[in-house]
């Protein structure tokens, strides 16, 4: 036997000539040409290791040549292992035909990796749990600000001169978003035309990245969320106790208004690609924070009339966003962390749990004085509500864009840190 093992066994014609039908006869030991000591087939001498295995150990013919390729792969078992790992799969077996090897070297089929339809299904309950407590937080809302003397002592003093309380830059910012287009029958706040205008760009983004599934999830989002605030709004009871200084007619929370302002801000969020979320986010913060404020200004709503909308438009965004999948999520090549997201992120968050402590607390130091509408509250009102406001703008839309990147762009465990995990190994 020679030492030198046959590697690319392949098969040509020695001559131009058309090959004849006694090409599928059965080879004789005639001819096949002897080979060398050295391995090398020449016209005299002995056969090859290949060829005598081919004619079989007693010489005679043993098959065609489909005969020569399988003993051409059997020959291959004597490769060295390190060669052979190469065409084999787990455990150095090699595939048959119907289940090939895996090569490493090539692209696996994105149907092996789960993260490419659907996020972790960690991130997936951790929006639902987000979901579910902002609309208890809305409920909480509610029945403390609607439902107790208190709350609507509160809501009365934050308004009756929030204008006049604000700083003049802030007023002037809060003031165009205030102001109102009629339009025949119907007066428009001027915030419905901005509105609009992040609903279409997020319209527009979607359709040129090809987010199908992300549009219909939104706009279904859109629907529920401003049907559910004006059914709540007209369904929800509104007492009105005779030490309130301000007595109406039916109930006003949730905020319609600010309903679709939370909406269409979180929407442009959800859409953009990853390099542009932190910015959206921030602009987006801004916006729904200053629009929130100009509903005090301009005598549209009380604050826990904003503040109950917030948290309502806030929590079903994130139940509709447990329900992403592929075509809403980011390619699997673009999937890395984001030092923006982290960073903006983790301000927004931790600046608004911050800012809410602080307004809940001043609402506390204001409690004895709600009782009976204490002029000396006002001033603390009027700052309290402003920082409440933005505080819990800041808060949702954080976490919003925390979890947004996990679900569009699933990484490590906690999705925002990390090299992507490895894709999961066939069994």
């Amino acid at each position: 036997m020679s030492d030198k093992k046959p590697s690319n066994l392949y098969f040509e014609p020695l001559d131009p000539e058309p090959v004849d039908s006694s090409a599928t006869q059965p080879i004789s030991p005639q001819s096949i040409p002897p080979a060398t000591s050295g391995g090398t087939p020449e016209r005299s001498g002995g056969l090859s290791p290949l060829e005598a295995a081919a004619l079989g150990l007693d010489g005679e013919p043993s098959g065609t040549l489909a005969s020569l390729a399988q003993v051409a792969d059997d020959a291959d078992d004597d490769a060295p292992r390190s060669r052979r790992g190469r065409s084999s799969g787990k455990g150095g077996r090699r595939g048959n035909a119907s289940t090939p090897a895996a090569d490493p070297r090539m692209p696996r089929d994105r149907s092996d990796d789960p993260l490419t339809d659907r996020p972790r299904t960690s991130s997936v309950i951790l929006c639902a749990v987000f979901g579910i407590a902002l609309l208890a937080i809305a409920a909480a809302v509610y029945l403390v600000g609607v439902g107790t003397v208190g709350g609507q002592e509160y809501d009365n003093l934050a308004v009756d001169g929030f204008a006049d309380a604000l700083p003049g830059w802030l007023n002037a910012l809060c003031a165009p978003l205030a102001a109102s287009v009629t339009l025949g029958p119907l007066t428009v706040p001027v915030m419905a035309f901005a509105d609009i205008a992040f609903g279409v760009v997020a319209v527009i983004v979607a359709v040129s990245r090809k987010r199908w599934r992300a549009i219909v999830q939104l706009v279904s989002f859109a629907v529920v969320a401003f049907a559910a605030a004006e059914l709540l709004k007209h369904l929800l009871p509104r007492k009105v106790y005779d030490v309130s200084m301000i007595k109406t007619d039916g109930n006003t929370a949730p905020s319609g208004h600010m309903t679709m302002v939370v909406v269409a801000a979180l929407a442009l969020l959800c859409v953009v690609p990853r390099v542009w979320r932190a910015l959206v986010a921030v602009i987006a913060a801004a916006y729904a924070s200053l629009s929130g404020m100009a509903l005090l200004v301009g005598g549209w709503h009380r604050p826990c009339d904003v503040i109950m909308a917030t948290a309502l438009a806030s929590g079903l965004a994130f139940l509709a966003l447990a329900f992403t999948r592929s075509s809403g999520m980011d390619e699997p090549g673009t999937r890395v962390s984001s030092a923006s997201i982290q960073i903006v992120g983790t301000v927004m968050i931790v600046g608004g749990i911050m800012a809410v402590a602080y307004g809940l607390y001043v609402v506390w130091q204001l409690a004895p004085g709600l009782q009976y509408s204490a002029k000396w509250a006002s001033s603390a009102a009027h700052g309290s509500a402003g920082v409440l406001i933005c505080a819990s703008v800041t808060l949702t839309f954080g976490l919003m864009l925390a979890m947004r990147h996990i679900t569009a762009a699933p990484l490590s465990k906690i999705g925002l840190v990390g090299a992507p995990p490895a894709p999961p190994r066939k069994r």
